[in-house]
């Protein structure tokens, strides 16, 4: 079975057409300012300035939709779970799962066989590098 690339790798279609159209009119464009330069003798320099600049501007959103995309810089904080015993100084600490929160029993305690519930839920914090 074939498999389609996830959505980020595929470029819009929609998009590389507009960009496609626009890039066949600048050329027809600057072909028709050349035929009409040899016709007449005088040159239509607004309609050869405004093709290659519409050539330079569809290549260069041509080129960078085919770049990587950057990476913005978040990243899904790591969070944590603690769980701790009612009864003795057990404290375990675990990956956040859908549906903790803060006092939700977890069951017996693995050292006295207590009631362990959940004491806070954290994040791990990243110190920056300047």
């Amino acid at each position: 079975m074939e498999k389609t690339p996830p959505p980020e790798k595929r470029l819009p279609f929609f998009l590389i057409a507009v960009i496609s159209v626009l890039l066949i009119l600048s050329f027809i464009s600057l072909y028709q300012a050349v035929e009409t330069y040899k016709r007449t003798g005088s040159p239509d320099f607004m309609t050869v300035v405004l093709s290659l600049s519409a050539i330079t501007l569809s290549s260069y959103m041509f080129l960078q939709m085919r770049r990587k995309p950057l990476k913005l810089g978040f990243e899904m904080p790591k969070v944590f779970t603690l769980i701790q015993c009612s009864s003795c100084d057990f404290k375990n600490i675990r990956d956040f799962e859908k549906g903790d929160y803060i006092l939700k029993a977890t069951g017996a305690c693995p050292k006295c066989s207590g009631s362990s519930f959940i004491s806070s839920i954290y994040r791990e914090v990243e110190e920056k590098e300047e």
